[in-house]
């Protein structure tokens, strides 16, 4: 009997005793691409082709800014001829004559500054569009990070739980051997040992499927090395705010469908006002050999046949059109931030079920149950359920943490702006 409860003893601290060291030596192969979030966003806004997209669209619209802002260049007009006189009876005289004329053109008071406006707001809209897409990759960066960083932590526990396993089943055959255990504590060994690696496995694929998007995302190649640093805390508090009013005016997607609503209203005003003419006035010369004649020239277009009716109905209905737009962004937003708001709450509150109290007693569990076996004190069916009620509760623990991050990442992205996440750097 001694020689029994010494054996479980040796097995029960052989396997404390090597996961540590087994760790250590992992964690040492990856310390080289270990990287933090910080670095990850800056990677991601500096490769990614929507960001360089983006820019150039608004360098493209302020350009269309200077454009709106200039004035018309003015024309010059020349006309050669040659004229011919031939008075009655006498020789003919043959001659230049020419006329040079310098026109400016004059828009309608009104159509400058309209124009100005419509490029000003393309420019504001442009501007709020590249804010919104650096927050959209920083949240997907972010997401990303936090489901890599928990697997890490579920892929740690399940190393631990096959090590652990591992150990057993290997004492286990020698206990068999020694005829200190039966052939059933051997298979029952084994399977436990089979099960670990599976749940092992599981999470490794996992992970690899999180690096191939998180490295995506960062602009790095899918299966670059990767190993994300941090600890999620379980501490997500959200701004003593009304969300749904704090979305609604801070939104960038609404922000920038605002100023559709005022470019559509300009496009009214820019459509009536087209229909006024404008005017060109220049001085003018006609001179040949005998006489200059100065005078000043004026032309303008007679709106007879166009009113642009056509052009002001149709800015009318982009107008509509922006308006409905608007509606349907404000419902689609309330409808987010709502389904967003739950989701978290629901997410904390599953993580609220492990307490620190809760997992203390569960390693407390855990640790009672080895002793108990190693003295023979219980069976191995209770010792192997304990130990895979420990894995499984923290590895669930970590799940809940990773969903209750990705929610919160959900509800930053449907309010449009931070909501800072408690999240520790080592």
């Amino acid at each position: 009997m001694k020689r029994i409860v010494l054996c479980r003893v040796l097995v029960v601290a052989a396997g404390l005793a090597l996961f540590p060291a087994l760790r250590a030596q992992e964690s040492g192969l990856e310390a080289n691409q270990l990287v933090s979030l910080g670095a990850l966003v800056n990677e991601a806004l500096q490769q990614n082709p929507e960001m360089r997209a983006a820019e150039a669209s608004l360098a493209g619209v302020q350009g269309e800014a200077i454009a709106a802002n200039a004035y018309q260049n003015p024309e010059l007009n020349f006309t050669p001829s040659v004229k011919h006189v031939s008075p009655e009876g006498e020789p003919g005289d043959t001659f230049f004559r020419g006329t040079i004329g310098i026109g400016q053109l004059f828009e309608y008071p009104g159509k400058r500054a309209v124009r100005k406006a419509i490029a000003e707001r393309s420019v504001a809209g442009s501007q709020l569009a590249l804010e919104s897409l650096r927050y959209q990759i920083q949240l997907q960066v972010r997401k990303a990070y936090y489901e890599l960083l928990a697997l890490q932590q579920i892929e740690s526990l399940r190393a631990e739980q096959v090590e652990s396993a591992r150990v057993f089943a290997g004492a286990a055959r020698k206990r068999t051997e020694s005829g200190y255990a039966s052939d059933f504590e051997v298979l029952k060994a084994e399977a436990d040992f089979i099960a670990a690696q599976k749940l092992l496995r599981e999470s490794q694929g996992r992970i690899a499927s999180a690096k191939v998007t998180l490295n995506a995302l960062a602009g790095r190649p899918p299966v670059a090395p990767i190993r994300v640093a941090g600890a999620l805390d379980a501490n997500f508090p959200l701004p003593c705010t009304n969300l749904l009013a704090f979305a609604l005016s801070n939104n960038p997607a609404l922000r920038i469908q605002m100023v559709e609503n005022e470019k559509a209203g300009l496009g009214i005003k820019s459509a009536k006002l087209s229909g006024r003419p404008d005017f060109t006035v220049g001085p003018a010369l006609e001179l040949d050999k005998e006489e200059q004649i100065y005078g000043v020239s004026i032309s303008l277009p007679l709106p007879l046949w166009n009113s642009r009716k056509g052009e002001i109905q149709t800015a009318n209905a982009t107008q509509q059109k922006a308006l409905a737009e608007t509606e349907r962004l404000q419902r689609e937003i309330i409808r987010a931030v709502t389904t967003a708001e739950q989701n978290l709450n629901t997410a904390e509150s599953q993580l609220a079920l492990y307490t620190p109290e809760f997992r203390n007693r569960l390693r407390a569990l855990v640790e009672q149950a080895e002793k108990s076996y190693a003295q023979s004190a219980t069976t191995l069916l209770i010792y192997l359920d304990a130990r895979r009620t420990y894995f499984d509760s923290l590895a669930d623990y970590n799940e809940s943490l990773a969903q209750a991050a990705g929610a919160r990442a959900d509800l930053e992205s449907a309010v449009g702006v931070p909501l800072d996440l408690n999240l520790s750097q080592p």
